[in-house]
Parts: structure tokens; sequence; C-alpha cells
């Protein structure tokens, strides 16, 4: 869902108003949870619209490029971060060396307000699983899991949780 004020932006880019890009990038190894926007100028947020207090956002030159919908069932955000600082970068660097879990990618769109809640809801959840770094830039690929390719049900029916198939 994206709000009205949102829509309003995208359609007619008025001159009062622009919506400000955000990116989340957390891990259970990162000494803390990188909140990154693309605007020159640091933001207060509230991460969700029944937030009650707003996180702060740091400026960081980064890009993406949206998700294609298909029916391919796979939706892959590329993410390309500049200049993302030695804390950072070494933090992505050491978590992409256990590839058993994944970075969690959150991103959000907020309008130019202060301490306003994300245009988009819910926000888009994605894990981060190839990443490349080098002297001035990380990129990577983010993903959903893949939902059409997926058993169903998710659990698996095996002898040691259901006894009653062991004959």
């Amino acid at each position: 869902m994206i709000s009205a004020e949102l829509k309003r932006v995208y359609a007619s880019a008025p001159f009062d108003r622009r919506y400000v890009e955000t990116l989340e990038l957390s891990h259970p190894y990162f000494p803390t949870v990188f909140r990154l926007t693309n605007d020159p100028a640091p933001w207060l947020f509230l991460l969700s619209s029944s937030a009650t207090s707003p996180v702060q956002f740091v400026p960081v030159p980064f890009r993406v490029q949206l998700p294609t919908v298909d029916a391919k069932g796979q939706q892959d955000l590329q993410i390309m971060l500049d200049n993302v600082g030695r804390e950072a970068m070494d933090a992505i660097e050491a978590a992409s060396y256990l590839p058993t879990v994944n970075i969690a990618v959150v991103y959000r769109v907020y309008i130019d307000i202060e301490g306003t809640a994300p245009q988009l809801d819910p926000p888009l959840v994605l894990a981060l699983q190839s990443v490349v770094i080098d002297a001035q830039a990380i990129t990577g690929t983010a993903t959903r899991t893949d939902v059409l390719n997926r058993p169903f049900p998710s659990e698996l029916y095996r002898v040691d949780t259901f006894p009653g198939l062991n004959r």
C-alpha cells in the first residue's frame, strides 16, 4: 500500500514535497542497526505507523533498483552503497562470511517531513544474499525467499515430530 501523499509526490513532483528513501541493515553480529538515507542530511523518522519515538537515519549515498514483480517468485533489489564508513563496511564484510545468516534489509520511503511514518505499508523486507565489497562501494542483491517454489506446508512431516507416521 502506498499512501495518498506518496502517490501525489510520485505523480506530480510538487515543489514543496519530495520523497526520502531509506535502508535499514541489521544482522545478529552487527554492533548496531545501520539506518541510512540517501538524502544529504540526517532525518528522524518513525519506523512504523504504530511507533512512538523516531529514530535517526544517517546520510550515506546509495542507489537501489527496485525489484520487478514477475511469475518466477524472485524479487531482487539491487543495492549500491558508496562511502558507507569503516564501521559499517567492516560489519557487512564480517557478516558476509557467514552465509547461513543473511543481512536483513528494510527499504522504506518517507515524505520529507520530520517524524513521519513510512509511506509504504508494509515496508519492503529482504535478505542481502550476495555482497561485493571494494574500496569505494558495497554492492549487493537483496531478495525475498522464493515463495512459488517453497514446499507446502512449510513444515516437513518427519517421524521424530509426527510419531504416527511410523508404521
